[in-house]
């Protein structure tokens, strides 16, 4: 590239770089005269007038394997350049910029042209970008991405789930864990790998009202996954956007409310012809066959290619409703009801058959796989999954009213919260109150009291607010209540608490069932304790005994909750608001009597329904729902890459890059916390933590303690960006350097090349081509470097050299360095072809094994579909396409002067 006093003619349109202001991308030019020359920098939006004779400007002129863009975004890889009447035209193919159309943003794609232009960085930046593309690579094709960034415990049946569930082609299962077996946990991982894996990516999540904070803060907070909330407000908001758009095209994943859905004839058609890759429904027993809800997910299920369904019990609420969940997620398999009851009752000869041969020891694989709900329906159990703690009541009857509203230092269950504060002085103690307005009475009562460090939660604070208080409860040395609103029961984990004070209890058992999950968790390490305390003679009373007494809930986990809440909460309610209209203190023997048959009826309820819920084919749900060694396989891959500690350093070198300063805060746990200062970064363009975050850890524990930590890791989305902004601001693309002592003199040429896969539709071609970079080292006779040709670990001995040292050597840049690359290519090029027949191979080997299993299974299992393998061939086929294809590009050129 010559400079411009070296040039014979210049055209209108040419595009030229400053050599003193890189930063103002490519500049086009806009007129000269015998003595000076303009250009206009549209990507900087400014101007610069230069004398022809010493202008420290050059001409950009891009070579074969570059990849230009032009300013509509059109993007190729030159193939040939061609010059007439002064201007360049590239070629790819059919495809042609020219010169005066390209980008104005310097382009990232053309480390040779910028080496040429004497642009070149450091060598350290260098050495960093290879880090990087060999890291990167590395992480595509392990089997643990999408499974590292879940700020969640390594608890292996969620994993096994979220790995099997996560590999097939059509991901359409019913999750059926009992409660607190963490099913919002199974289907964030699910869907955090497939978003990861770009195997998916709009993604619509239905739960009913009560439950839409819940999801959206287990999926932000859990896996960094920031899904827009679907309601009126989003719909008059996309309205006066986009008018004349379909509103759910604006957000590629959503949440959304049940009643949002059943509420409006609108939206229900709108969400359907958007389209989505997943659909996700919770509490999925709440819908009956007959509901326009299931009319709706059925309407969605015509273009839907997963969808999961979550329910605790799926058969609670009968035969008939169950069955109507499975035809949803398959109706070719389920579209007989009276042929699915017959293949129920063979599951009883099924289990038998199960038991038997594991009671004598032998594998029972070959039964499990011709059983066919396990490919559809999940269901862990609690009896079955270690690490449970034990549930302790304690009841306690008070005497009094309630005076909560008009005096909350009188209130008698705030006396009692007080009281139990001293008694069980130092433990902390979770508080779970109905409302935001309790929440406040409370902590206003207990002033009067007791001194005592109290955290406060509810839905009036924002959730870094809320964050806040949770750490300082979650700190050994900080508050030793939180006295949370219902909010608190919702996305939320405490398992390091053992106590819990009920302040009122809510109708529904469900909602009841989550405030105990907040600390009948798997990992609880203790005993917990429910504190119960009820007014004698009141509606409360009655509640916490049917809880107690009737149900056993305080007791024990109990399955079929909504169907318990269906059968008798008119019973409940009725004799509730009989009570409520006694005088303070009286409870009449009518009332006596129907509670006593309230408590005999739903005692014997429970019994029954869970007899029946107990059936010969949960045996073969269950050993199908929880393979413990690919289990233990995947969670071994995961802790051998947290182990390490190179996404650590090379993040902290890459933030060092940008001036971020990073300062490891060192725990009690020994664990580091690394502290970002975003207020001194110097580029607004760089990424940021989302929701303004600037505390992260790299280490599990660590994270899942401390909820307002964001936990890094190679999934999180900054991780990501970060590694990505540096490379597509073409930092280390080129560089040059000088090595000295090494007993010759000459040139090295260095040069790093990727493949690249043509584009697609987000399938995991990547896992088997990655893109760790092909490094091809030559001399300037274009001969491969030879291992012992320089001094051993010479890469640390480079020293920084100018950039422009060649440039007044016209054989050097016209000449020998175009030779040397060509060579490198050579190289690469057979190093590449060796890569695309391993990858294509790889993938064979791995889809043929899966094809063959399913053709195999598909004659004893009805639940392996034809369109299941069909897809799977065709995927295959796709595949092989993409991977011999794939294009090699250079990424990165470092030239290197030696001498003696």
């Amino acid at each position: 590239m010559s400079e411009v006093s070296r040039t014979g003619s210049l055209f209108k349109g040419q595009r030229w770089v400053s050599e003193t202001e890189p930063e103002l991308g490519l500049g086009i030019l806009f007129s000269f005269d015998a003595r000076t020359l303009t250009l206009l920098f549209p990507g900087s939006d400014c101007s610069r007038k230069y004398s022809r004779a010493a202008a420290p400007i050059k001409r950009i002129r891009f070579q074969p394997g570059d990849r230009i863009s032009g300013e509509d975004g059109t993007r190729i890889t030159v193939e040939k350049v061609e010059e007439t009447a002064g201007i360049l035209t590239y070629f790819q193919g059919e495809k042609r910029l020219f010169e005066h159309e390209l980008s104005s943003v310097l382009s990232v794609d053309m480390p040779f042209s910028k080496l040429l232009s004497g642009l070149s960085g450091t060598s350290g930046k260098f050495d960093l970008r290879y880090r990087i593309r060999s890291a990167q690579g590395a992480y595509q094709k392990s089997p643990a991405r999408g499974f590292l960034g879940g700020q969640v415990d390594l608890i292996p049946h969620q994993f096994y789930i979220a790995g099997e569930v996560s590999s097939r082609y059509f991901p359409r299962v019913l999750l059926s864990d009992e409660t607190g077996l963490g099913k919002t946990i199974e289907a964030g991982l699910i869907l955090h790998r497939l978003l990861v894996t770009f195997q998916i990516s709009r993604v619509l999540i239905i739960v009913p009202d009560a439950l839409v904070h819940q999801w959206f803060i287990e999926l932000y907070r859990k896996f960094s996954l920031i899904f827009r909330i679907f309601d009126q407000a989003y719909l008059t908001e996309a309205a006066a956007a986009e008018p004349d758009m379909n509103p759910f095209l604006l957000d590629q994943q959503g949440i959304c409310a049940e009643s949002f859905i059943s509420d409006s004839d609108h939206a229900k058609k709108a969400l359907i012809s958007a389209g989505w890759d997943m659909v996700v429904m919770d509490e999925a027993h709440h819908m009956a066959e007959d509901s326009p809800l299931y009319q709706f997910m059925a309407g969605l299920d015509t273009e839907t290619r997963g969808m999961m369904l979550l329910t605790a019990t799926p058969e609670q609420m009968g035969r008939e409703n169950h069955f109507a969940q499975l035809k949803l997620l398959d109706p070719c398999r389920y579209h007989d009801f009276s042929a699915f009851v017959a293949e129920l009752e063979g599951h009883k000869a099924v289990a038998q058959q199960v038991r038997e041969k594991l009671d004598r020891g032998e594998s029972a694989a070959s039964l499990l796989d011709a059983f066919g709900p396990g490919r559809v329906i999940f269901r862990n159990r609690r009896r079955s999954i270690k690490g449970f703690p034990e549930r302790e009541v304690s009841l306690i009857p008070l005497e009094g009213r309630s005076r909560l509203e008009d005096d909350p230092a009188g209130d008698p269950k705030v006396a009692c919260l007080a009281q139990l504060c001293r008694r069980l002085k130092p433990e902390k103690i979770l508080v779970i109150c109905r409302s935001r307005q309790t929440v406040a009475a409370v902590l206003q009562g207990l002033e009067a009291h007791i001194r005592v460090d109290a955290a406060r939660f509810d839905e009036s604070m924002d959730l870094l607010a809320r964050d806040r208080q949770a750490a300082w409860f979650a700190d050994p040395e900080g508050a030793r209540l939180l006295v949370c609103s219902e909010i608190g029961s919702e996305g939320r984990n405490f398992q390091f608490v053992h106590h819990l004070f009920l302040y009122d209890l809510p109708v529904n058992p469900e909602r009841l069932e989550q405030r105990i999950g907040r600390l009948d968790r798997i990992g609880q390490k203790e005993k917990i304790v429910i504190h119960v305390p009820y007014i004698r003679n009141t509606a409360h009373e009655i509640l916490a005994l049917w809880y107690d007494q009737g149900i056993g809930l305080f007791k024990e986990n109990v399955n079929g909750l909504h169907a318990v809440f269906n059968r008798f909460k008119s019973r409940v309610v009725q004799l509730m608001a009989q009570a409520d209209k006694q005088p303070v203190g009286v409870i009449d023997s009518e009332i006596e009597q129907k509670m006593t048959r309230l408590i005999r009826d739903t005692a014997a309820f429970v019994t029954q329904m869970t007899r029946t819920l107990n059936q010969g084919r949960h045996i073969l749900l269950e050993l199908n729902s929880f393979k413990p060694e690919s289990a233990h396989a995947l969670i071994q891959m995961i802790q051998q890459t947290e182990k390490s500690h190179e996404l650590h350093n090379l993040m902290e070198d890459l933030l060092d890059v940008y001036g971020i300063e990073t300062d490891r805060i060192t725990e009690v746990s020994g664990n580091s916390v690394v502290s970002f200062i975003p207020d001194r970064m110097t580029d607004e363009n760089f990424p940021t933590l989302s929701g303004g975050g600037k505390f992260v850890t790299f280490d599990r524990a660590t994270a899942i303690a401390r909820d307002d930590l964001d936990f890094l890791t190679w999934d999180h989305p900054f991780v990501r960006q970060v590694m990505e902004y540096f490379i597509t601001q073409g930092e280390g693309a080129s560089a040059v350097a000088r090595l000295s002592g090494t007993g010759r003199q000459g040139l090295v040429l260095e040069t790093l090349f990727l493949l690249d896969l043509p584009d697609g539709d987000g399938s995991l071609a990547d896992s088997f081509l990655a893109t760790v970079p092909i490094r091809v080292v030559v001399d300037h006779h274009g001969r491969p470097l030879a291992s012992d040709d320089l001094p051993a670990n010479w890469e640390s001995s480079l020293m920084s050299d100018d950039p422009g040292w060649f440039l007044a050597l016209p054989q050097l840049v016209g000449e020998i360095l175009p030779e040397m690359l060509e060579k490198s290519q050579n190289l690469a090029e057979k190093t590449a072809q060796i890569h695309r027949l391993e990858g294509a191979a790889e993938m064979e080997n791995v889809l043929t094994r899966e094809k063959d299993r399913l053709v195999t299974l598909s004659k004893i299992n009805p639940g392996i579909s034809a369109k299941e393998i069909e897809a799977l061939i065709k995927e295959q086929a796709h595949l092989r396409i993409r991977i011999l294809n794939a294009g090699l590009r250079l990424d990165g050129v470092r030239l290197i002067r030696i001498f003696e």
